[in-house]
């Protein structure tokens, strides 16, 4: 039960849904599967909720960048077969995201990007695709790189009167491998570590990777190695990238980091058997 009152809004179109967020503490209601348990132990006490349902955010658009609504959850993204032969990693992440079949339909992508909690599938999924946010205000537009929206736990560059609406991506080259993984310690649980790749043939033949780490950090670590001992690379390189540790109830900091370099080095193996 929602202990404190607010004012209820189900807009019909972007500029009506912008005009509230600019005007009031307003929240924005999706799938809700983070607001409203946030709600319900006063963890988030808006005075406003913003249902953005009705604006159309939930489709997939193919052609050319791969553009992904803000509101299109990751049964949509399984279900979608353009969508899972043009970017497999999505597809990956979405089919192992944590929390069964009642998330998996009603679960935004939008919104686990925008709650930026540290431990959850998707941010380093978003960075490792490097994603491109497009975020929504009364004032204009802006796009946002998904390495660069991640500030903190729980924190993003978007301000409180905008809104994200969309996730474009360009889709991989032909003859591009894919990994994910993750380590949790129950099949409900939130992942401890989150490991996402991208493999692609570089200009010397050698391969390029593209990995990002959640979990282990506030914010997912991104990695960009080239060269044939890519396990190496990340050993030597990964720990130090770790400068703001996140430690949870299900595992402390030092653990992380220590189990991060496995988890990753399984990513890139699946992304370069993948090629």
């Amino acid at each position: 039960m929602i202990a404190h009152d607010f004012d209820y809004h189900a807009p019909r179109s972007l500029a009506d849904a912008l005009a509230l967020l600019g005007q009031a503490d307003a929240a924005v209601l999706g799938g809700g599967t983070w607001l409203v348990p946030n709600m319900t132990y006063g963890r988030q006490r808006p005075s406003a909720v913003v249902d953005i349902r009705r604006l159309g955010l939930d489709a997939i658009e193919i052609a050319g960048d791969i553009v992904v609504g803000a509101g299109v959850t990751y049964r949509q993204v399984l279900q979608s077969e353009a969508l899972r032969a043009k970017l497999p990693l999505l597809a990956m992440m979405a089919g192992q995201v944590t929390g069964g079949p009642q998330i998996v339909g009603q679960a935004t992508l939008g919104g686990s990007a925008c709650y930026a909690n540290p431990s959850s599938d998707v941010p380093a999924c978003l960075v490792a695709l490097d994603a491109t946010l497009r975020l929504a205000s009364r004032t204009g537009h802006r796009e946002v790189k998904a390495a660069d929206f991640y500030t903190g736990a729980f924190q993003t560059t978007r301000r409180p009167d905008e809104m994200l609406t969309h996730m474009v991506f360009a889709p991989p080259p032909g003859g591009a491998g894919c990994g994910y993984h993750k380590l949790k310690f129950s099949t409900g649980s939130w992942p401890i570590v989150t490991a996402a790749c991208i493999a692609v043939a570089a200009t010397d033949g050698g391969p390029r990777h593209r990995l990002a780490v959640g979990g282990a950090n506030a914010v997912p670590v991104l990695l960009e190695i080239d060269g044939r001992d890519p396990d190496e690379a990340v050993a030597a390189r990964l720990p130090s990238l770790i400068s703001q540790e996140w430690s949870d109830e299900f595992a402390g900091a030092g653990y992380r980091r220590q189990v991060a370099p496995a988890i990753a080095s399984r990513a890139l193996r699946q992304a370069r058997g993948a090629r």
